[in-house]
């Protein structure tokens, strides 16, 4: 009998699988080891904590993604969350039932861990907000996120048009959630992960001979098409492609996005003086 979600973590076949993983209790949830370099098709020796095992070589998330979505068709499984952690997240597993928990109870549809202010990361806004247990968000990135199984799925034609898997998290996920009507999304705070390995996929040039930044705009221009369907069309309003889908008027556009730079500034300084204020 299944159990009702699934963290998949990734593995390079030579570190020591789960290196990163604090087993401080029993999962509640079941764990795929996914082997990238694609070398070895049975799972590692004993003492190694794994429900299910996959091996395919891939360069990067996207890929990843779409082989676990492969196994899940293959094998006819369903879960109700699907979590991909990458192999450079520190994390516990009795951190993982609670945020797990924390969002049944808010019935999430797409959501992630905060991190650590000592992460490496992209995004400040991901960051953990101390005294905060969920903020609600447009979109969640690919580093460590936790879908639906359905929406997982509605991506699946996707997944080889970006080896990165870059711009599947910020314009075609939120495209799919207002399409199926599942947009609650958010970042969970009462917990945290830290990514302690520098970002790497800003250098790379993919086999497909694209960058990450060159495939992220391939998504973009298919989640607008997307958009563009009559049947769904009026489910996206000027607001979504402005500020998501960044569609529409530059300078509107640009404000927007400043404005929200400013804002997330803000409450990041009202967070620190409340933190201080307590010492």
């Amino acid at each position: 009998m299944n159990k009702k979600n699934l963290v998949v973590i990734t593995w390079d076949g030579k570190s020591k699988p789960f290196e990163c993983v604090c087993f401080d209790t029993i999962p509640n949830f079941e764990i795929l080891l996914f082997n990238h370099t694609g070398e070895s098709k049975d799972a590692p020796g004993e003492n190694i904590v794994c429900d299910r095992y996959l091996s395919a070589k891939t360069e990067n998330k996207g890929q990843i993604f779409y082989y676990i979505n492969e196994y899940l068709e293959n094998k006819n499984l369903s879960f109700n969350y699907i979590g991909i952690i990458d192999d450079d997240i520190i994390f516990k597993i009795s951190d993982f039932n609670y945020m797990l928990h924390v969002a049944l109870l808010h019935e999430l549809d797409i959501f992630q861990p905060s991190i650590t202010k000592d992460s490496y990361f992209s995004h400040r806004k991901f960051v953990n907000k101390s005294g905060v247990m969920i903020s609600f968000i447009d979109w969640i990135e690919i580093m460590a996120p936790f879908y639906k199984q359905e929406l997982f799925v509605a991506c699946k034609d996707y997944f080889l048009m970006t080896i990165s898997g870059q711009g599947i998290d910020c314009f075609l996920m939120p495209v799919i959630q207002k399409i199926q009507d599942k947009c609650k999304t958010a970042i969970i705070h009462s917990i945290t992960i830290k990514h302690y390995r520098p970002i790497r996929s800003h250098q790379r040039i993919y086999g497909n001979g694209l960058n990450n930044e060159q495939e992220i705009e391939l998504i973009r221009k298919e989640a607008i098409k997307l958009t563009n369907n009559t049947l769904v069309a009026n489910k996206f309003d000027n607001k979504f492609r402005r500020q998501i889908l960044k569609q529409g008027n530059s300078f509107l556009i640009s404000l927007e996005r400043n404005y929200m730079k400013i804002n997330y500034m803000i409450q990041n300084i009202k967070i620190l003086i409340k933190e201080q204020a307590h010492y």
